[in-house]
């Protein structure tokens, strides 16, 4: 993780999950490296120092595109890939629940604050997002939504990815406005091609004439990824092997850690929202498996 000064090591917490400044050591270090970062995120769940790739895409999607959002984002999620999206019906809400179908991170960054809930009707979907990962915002709790603040939001899931896909897209969308501040950020852009008679994917198509690269399948988008995600084929590398058979808690609690820097369970716990109990009992499976050691006062260090 990239040291910066006067670093925290977790934001204030704040009710229902943490408020982080780029000053601090969980706030994502590519949204930091952006020429426009959010001077405050507000963090519920898991936000975990992964390498993430945006799935982003129509609303009013085809078949064909939730399909390939879902295999697309099943398939990082599987490589140890977090997947951002902003839990728009559509694209969005089948990139995190691809994630979510394999035992996967993702993140949802919200137009609003963390509560209410937009859209209303991912309220479930945004729990279990929030139990397996993160929900994300740059706005105040009870912030009503305008529409100025989706480009705001677009900004966010662009800044903190490694790479933005686009599964499917109109001429004009929010898909490629995120697409255009992805490649502001000289970030890689890649563009899933869909049938030339689709309106979603004019705006596909015309991203790719100008010059976004062109993704057929998992291993198009980890060759742009400048981390450790193994390929098809290969074996997972340490840090993915360190996940596998792990239980949510286990997991969750692992990502938080930081090798060499001991941590107290209780301020772990209200950062992920679990109980201490849960948490030791997370801790002692960790332990068993020579992934970290507990340590008297209640703390707890990754090996």
């Amino acid at each position: 993780m990239v040291t910066r000064p006067e670093q925290n090591a977790v934001g204030s917490h704040v009710r229902g999950g943490i408020r982080l400044t780029p000053r601090d050591a969980l706030y994502p270090r590519l949204l930091h490296s952006a020429h426009d970062p959010p001077p405050v995120l507000h963090v519920r769940g898991d936000l975990a120092d992964l390498p993430r790739v945006a799935i982003v895409g129509s609303r009013a999607c085809t078949r064909y595109g939730r399909q390939v959002a879902l295999d697309l984002s099943a398939a990082l999620a599987r490589r140890g890939v977090s997947i951002v999206s902003g839990m728009a019906r559509g694209i969005d809400a089948a990139a995190h629940e691809g994630a979510l179908a394999v035992g996967g991170h993702t993140v949802a960054v919200l137009p609003g604050g963390l509560c209410p809930v937009y859209p209303a009707r991912h309220r479930g979907l945004a729990e279990r997002i929030a139990s397996q990962g993160a929900l994300l915002a740059e706005l105040e709790a009870g912030t009503k939504v305008a529409p100025w603040h989706f480009p705001q939001r677009n900004r966010i899931i662009a800044g903190m990815s490694a790479v933005t896909v686009v599964v499917e897209a109109a001429a004009r969308s929010g898909a490629r406005i995120t697409a255009d501040l992805a490649l502001s950020y000289n970030r890689d852009v890649l563009v899933v091609p869909g049938p030339i008679t689709s309106r979603t994917s004019v705006g596909c198509h015309a991203l790719i004439s100008q010059g976004a690269f062109p993704c057929t399948g998992v291993d198009d988008i980890v060759a742009h990824l400048r981390e450790d995600v193994p390929r098809l084929g290969e074996p997972p590398s340490p840090a993915a092997r360190n996940l596998q058979g792990l239980s949510p808690e286990e997991r969750s609690l692992l990502l938080a850690l930081q090798p060499g820097e001991p941590s107290r369970l209780d301020e772990i716990g209200t950062f992920l929202d679990l109980s201490t109990a849960v948490l030791l009992v997370a801790a002692t499976g960790l332990e068993i498996r020579g992934l970290a050691a507990l340590l008297p006062g209640n703390r707890i260090e990754a090996r």
